[in-house]
């Protein structure tokens, strides 16, 4: 059979899904989500020096006096 990936968007949907597995229609299956690293989907990597910099920067930001 094909497995399918679907994310719920409103409790009620997953009351749908319990029902079909019920009636034999389908069967739920938890599996862990696999996180890819936020790096790798960076379309222009930047250097960890880069990174520090750019924190750095937004936290002087965050520390100025109002």
């Amino acid at each position: 059979m094909d497995k399918v990936v679907i994310e719920l968007t409103d409790q009620k949907a997953y009351k749908l899904l319990k029902d079909m597995e019920e009636l034999h229609l389908i069967r739920v299956l938890k599996e862990p989500i696999k996180l890819s690293s936020l790096r790798g989907q960076i379309r222009t990597p930047m250097s960890s020096e880069d990174i520090d910099k750019q924190l750095n920067a937004i936290r002087k930001e965050w520390q100025r006096d109002f």
